[in-house]
């Protein structure tokens, strides 16, 4: 799998589905206003011969409290043969290796087992805290550190 860091011009030719165009276009908006900013929004997810399988990325640069958070989704077709833990990890690490990160964190909500089981793949753990969102609800929040 090869990622790759997409500017708002690229974000907006790329086919997302219905449900997640609101973010597509926060994304975009964000991207437009710091177009430096790329590799903190959308990373685009590919197997070797080009196939798109999904995307992941971050929400922003890192803050003073040197978190991310991250995000990351699988086209239907795709799922189930291991490409989210991919996903996640490689994400993970990048942004581990870098000087300005200490923690990524996921916010899962308690029902998406498949996600949760991803976070753990991918080094992950509950950190014990719950935060709520007006449309996903409650969410457990996951962390890996560096």
């Amino acid at each position: 799998m090869t990622l790759t860091a997409l500017s708002a011009e690229e974000l907006e030719e790329i086919r997302w589905p219905p449900e997640h165009e609101d973010a597509r276009a926060l994304f975009v908006k964000r991207l437009r206003e710091d177009p430096d900013a790329r590799v903190w929004w959308v990373w685009l997810a590919e197997l070797r011969d080009g196939e798109q399988v999904g995307s992941g990325g971050f929400s922003g640069r890192p803050g003073p409290d040197r978190r991310l958070t991250v995000g990351y989704g699988i086209r239907e077709e795709h799922r189930g043969r291991g490409y989210a833990t991919e996903l996640l990890t490689l994400l993970t690490d990048w942004a581990l290796a870098g000087p300005d990160v200490d923690v990524v964190r996921a916010t899962i909500t308690p029902s998406n087992v498949a996600s949760i089981r991803v976070a753990e793949k991918a080094g992950f753990t509950a950190s014990g805290e719950r935060v709520h969102d007006d449309e996903d609800g409650e969410l457990i929040v996951f962390e890996r550190c560096s």
